[in-house]
């Protein structure tokens, strides 16, 4: 344990290395290139989108007409919103689908920190096989987590890694030299291993010249690529690359070291910037490249990732299937009643929306007890899922509190991701040590959690005001259920068996297909206002008082007319209304009375909202945060508008509290990205312990929206940090270390420590506790090993957790146990030996129209001692002739090779099936041309 220059510590994972690693640009957060150029984030995007739509088209919905190929891959614009619009011929918003494409994006660019010095991750150096390589194993790692059953932690691993594994594919595009000679489709062996490998220039070939250096001080590189024939990429230096041998292309810009030193430039397409991309005219056909390889990553005919998993997974991958509308019920002897209310209403609201698009995906059931908890229960069916309730069999309940957090994890776990959970108890939690697991779950699933209580007990005693008071930033929750249902953004109601019915109307709040949140404010007077824009097809307003008194209240019109309204929950201290058809658009205002403290929140239905990232500079890149950001600290809030926004613009962001007390504003820097798509940046320092966002501006027809996100931040005074470096993959039987650094930004405490992981791989980890003065880090260390029975591929998720009285953090490492095979590399390119030389063409024999009437041959083997050989002469094609030389078939080949005096030269490519490439090299030219 030491103290570290706290500024130095911000930057530990990229500070410990030796260069800037780069292909495409991570994304346009990071600035420096112009607004139009694709980066990583924008070439994933889009290959999904055209994966996704390709999907679309192939398998319409039920009741539904076909669709033609490209009518929704060739959409213009094509967008999320307008591909989900299309496909479901409703306002379906894609939200739970672009968080899924999120997680893909977050793994491609935190590539960037945890990979930056190993070359096979970019292309590198002429590691063209070594990078295949590392693209199958990251592909093999995504599908090993999709087999059999699939829940939200194999989800997010599958998605992290095949992150990465796009982040391989796509930097083959800008730093090899595949787009220079002339192909206008991707690499298809990249990911089809029946398809052939292009050859490789071996090491001992030139592969590039020097490039002109230009008065700017740029390089001017239009003729510096020496091979047309032979694959080739850019040297830059890392851990595993130290030198640019004599005559290798260089990555070229102003960020290579190496790019004054023969050959000059390089030969790099990740940007339009002729200072830092040397081929910078090829950037957009490098990208359009890259698209079509991270679509067909997803849908290629016969290998992409869809024909290896099948439909089913695909669309949980995607979070295509919408959400799950789940149960967790008490099943103790006093709830009977409350289970047949549950039946009889809840049952009847579904029926209702049943077959719309707002209709959940499934169904699914919880039963929890003392101490028993499930078994679970899912169906797409309502008759089915009414079924499952009548069957609910209830007993005990003698010490009153219930395992009712262990109910609400199994339904976190089993809910498809960005669900809707309702808990129904009369109980207190017997369980709150599962409270910060039940956190950590909430956080990567992104469900909302819902309360309906009938009463509380707990076994233990209620906490003081004050201790609730420091941990919430001065917000008392009445109990764990209010603060968990906070947590997720959700709602909390209390209210007495007798008139559980009259508050279940808060069911049809969940069933919307498209949910914005548009105003979310403590209010201390009767009155608040909010916008209405064109987009909004209904809203909901919810009023709770901070007291238990009665209020009524009502809501206006812009022209001051009391709206028509329906009941949704009318309680003393909690009342919701919904109001659809909306009639007029502008300011709408609550009044309420009497006057007093209040909690209001404005939701609605609208395809136009926000998503959003936290991130953090690190060195040349701004990345997202991994974990919970630390209170205090500065970041840089990146959103994008999703919807139909042509034309909007997004003006300021503004942050409340957790209970809705306005923290701070900044105005937002609106930008697009390559697609034209608005993005939107602005720096922001979270103090409070949870945190809204609010997102302000003009609708696309001119009228003032707003949108809050629709879960709270919670930020941490410590913080978890991955050491760089490390590889987080092991083989069967072995032992894989892993070490984070926790960093405590707070006050000194002691702290205890804890790692887990899916597969339980996880044997043992060290320390398990510290005292931490405020500065103070430590290396929290994990040991995990692979059982040797096992020699399949296996993907799991490491959980580093760091707790202290006050504060909490965790953060989250990837883990792939990987077959020995699969490690196996072959760089040795086939061997050859001349075995006959005759060549007579030597001074007048080489003029003109002599030349033609003499010959000279050859005859050479060619052999590998791992794949059939291919060889290819790049003079006289049809002068060569090739036959197996004994029982190795095309392993072992005699060549014989022939050509007129005309010309005297021929240059041989051996290359075996993984590309590796040895060349056979005759020139008796006299003069000889130059290199260039």
């Amino acid at each position: 344990m030491k103290r570290i220059n706290m500024l130095l510590l911000r930057n530990l994972p990229l500070l410990l290395c030796l260069s800037i690693a780069s292909g495409f640009r991570p994304n346009h957060e990071s600035g420096g290139i112009d607004p139009s150029d694709f980066t990583d984030t924008d070439i994933t995007e889009m290959g999904v989108l055209r994966a996704v739509a390709w999907y679309m088209e192939r398998n319409p919905l039920p009741g539904k007409p076909p669709m033609t190929p490209g009518q929704l891959e060739n959409m213009k614009p094509l967008t999320a919103t307008g591909l989900f619009k299309a496909y479901f011929q409703a306002d379906v918003s894609p939200n739970r689908f672009e968080k899924a494409l999120q997680e893909i994006t977050s793994g491609n660019n935190l590539v960037e920190v945890l990979h930056m010095e190993d070359s096979s991750y970019f292309f590198y150096c002429e590691e063209i096989t070594k990078s295949i390589n590392q693209l199958r194993i990251l592909r093999d790692s995504v599908l090993s987590g999709l087999k059999g059953h699939v829940n939200s932690s194999a989800l997010e691993s599958a998605r992290l890694s095949a992150g990465k594994a796009l982040h391989v594919l796509q930097k083959f595009y800008s730093n090899t030299n595949w787009a220079e000679m002339g192909n206008s489709k991707p690499y298809e062996y990249l990911l089809n291993t029946t398809s052939r490998a292009f050859p490789a220039a071996p090491a001992s070939k030139t592969t590039c010249g020097n490039c002109v250096k230009e008065s700017g001080g740029w390089y001017s590189c239009d003729e510096n690529l020496l091979v047309k024939d032979m694959l080739t990429s850019g040297y830059k230096l890392s851990a595993t690359c130290r030198t640019k041998p004599r005559g290798k292309c260089g990555h070229g810009g102003r960020n290579d070291v190496t790019q004054n030193f023969p050959p000059t430039g390089g030969i790099n397409k990740e940007t339009s910037d002729r200072q830092l991309s040397p081929h910078y005219q090829l950037h957009k056909q490098a990208a359009e490249l890259a698209i079509q390889a991270t679509r067909d990553f997803f849908v290629g005919e016969g290998f992409g990732l869809l024909s290896q998993i099948g439909h089913d997974t695909f669309k949980k991958f995607f979070n295509m299937e919408g959400y799950s509308l789940t149960f967790a019920i008490d099943t103790t002897g006093s709830m009977s009643n409350d289970i047949q209310q549950v039946k009889t209403t809840c049952i009847e609201i579904l029926r209702e929306y049943s077959g719309s698009p707002d209709a959940p995906f499934n169904y699914i059931l919880v039963p929890f007890n003392d101490p028993g908890v499930g078994p679970v229960m899912k169906t797409n069916n309502v008759d089915e899922f009414e079924y499952y309730i009548s069957r609910l069999h209830v007993t005990g309940g003698g010490d009153c509190p219930e395992m009712s957090l262990t109910g609400l994890k199994l339904a976190l776990q089993e809910s498809l991701p960005r669900s809707k959970i309702f808990t129904f108890t009369d109980a207190g939690a017997k369980d709150e040590w599962l409270k910060d697991e039940v956190k950590v779950l909430i956080d990567s699933t992104g469900s909302e959690v819902n309360y309906a209580l009938t009463g509380y007990c707990s076994s233990r005693k209620r906490r003081s005001v004050a201790r609730e008071e420091t941990e919430s930033s001065s917000r008392s929750y009445d109990n764990l259920y209010e603060e968990l249902a906070a947590y997720s953004g959700g709602y909390y109601v209390m209210t007495s068996k007798s008139q559980l019915h009259q508050i279940l109307g808060i069911m049809k709040l969940s069933l919307n297909a498209a949910p914005v949140k548009v105003a979310y404010s403590h209010m201390d007077g009767t009155r608040f206002s909010f916008p209405v824009d064109e987009t909004l097809t209904e809203i909901t307003v919810s009023v709770k008082s901070r007291v238990s008194s009665g209020f009524s209240m009502t809501v206006l019109q812009p022209s001051g007319a009391t709206s028509a309204s329906t009941v949704v929950i009318d309680t003393a201290n909690h009342k919701v209304v919904e109001v659809s058809p909306i009639h007029e658009r502008g300011s709408w205002t609550v009044t309420v009375s009497p006057s007093g403290s209040y909690e209001v929140e404005i939701g609605g239905k609208s395809l136009m909202d926000f998503s959003y990232q936290i991130m953090q500079r690190q060195k040349e890149y701004v990345l997202p945060v991994q974990g919970r950001p630390v209170k205090g600290a500065n970041y840089t809030f990146s959103m994008k508008v999703m919807g139909d926004a042509k034309g909007a613009e997004v003006h300021r962001l503004a942050y409340v509290s957790g209970q809705g007390i306005p923290i701070g504003s900044v105005t937002l820097n609106q930008t697009s990205d390559a697609f034209g798509n608005i993005l939107a940046v602005a720096p922001i320092s979270l103090h409070a312990p949870t945190t809204l966002l609010i997102v302000e501006g003009l609708s696309p027809g001119g009228l003032p929206f707003s949108r809050v996100s629709a879960e709270p931040i919670t930020t941490e005074s410590v913080q978890i940090l991955p050491l760089p470096g490390q590889n987080g993959t092991l083989s069967p039987g072995e032992t894989l270390e892993l070490s984070v650094m926790v960093v405590n930004d707070g006050p000194s405490a002691p702290f205890s420590f804890k790692v887990s992981d899916d597969l339980g791989l996880m044997r043992s980890f060290r320390p398990t506790s510290s005292f931490l003065n405020k500065g103070e880090n430590i290396t929290l260390t994990a040991t995990f090993i692979a059982s040797g029975e096992d020699s399949s591929f296996a993907s799991s998720i490491a959980t580093f957790s760091a707790k202290s009285s006050t504060a909490q953090n965790y953060l989250k490492l990837p883990i792939t146990v990987i077959p020995e095979t699969a490690l196996e590399t072959d760089e040795t390119p086939p061997v050859y030996k001349l075995l006959d030389f005759y060549m007579p063409c030597v001074g007048k024999l080489q003029q003109k129209p002599i030349c033609s009437g003499h010959s000279w041959r050859m005859r050479f083997s060619a052999k590998d001692a791992q794949s059939a050989v291919t060889v290819r002469v790049n003079a006289n094609p049809t002068g060569l002739t090739c036959s197996p030389r004994g029982t190795d078939g095309d392993k072992d080949l005699i060549c014989h090779y022939v050509s007129d005096c005309c010309s005297p030269y021929a240059e041989v490519l051996m290359s075996d099936e993984n590309g590796n490439t040895e060349t056979l090299t005759i020139d008796y030219r006299r003069p000889r041309p130059s290199a260039a």
